[in-house]
């Protein structure tokens, strides 16, 4: 798959919702075959302009680590979380 076709396939899962680096992982695994899965999906997120990393979590329960893992999500899902907390800020 090239990386056009992966980037569209990100972009769709995280219109949903954020999701976490290893969710992303797991989820394109689950979608074309693992051994043509990509190793780094951080370069390929921080590479889309359209994808915004919108913090760390310390543990996602799918990681024995202390390191933290970055979440994602679309920049239409972060305008459209923006929007509606700036109205409810206005309402307050």
């Amino acid at each position: 798959m090239d990386s056009q076709n992966l980037r569209d396939l990100i972009r769709n899962y995280l219109s949903e919702r954020p999701r976490n680096t290893i969710e992303i992982s797991a989820w394109l695994a689950s979608q074309m075959d693992p051994n043509s899965c990509p190793e780094d999906v951080t370069n390929i997120l921080e590479a889309d302009e359209s994808i915004v990393r919108i913090g760390t979590v310390r543990k996602s329960g799918m990681r024995l680590t202390d390191l933290p893992i970055s979440e994602w999500a679309s920049s239409s899902w972060v305008r459209h979380h923006e929007r509606a907390r700036s109205n409810e800020r206005k309402e307050s």
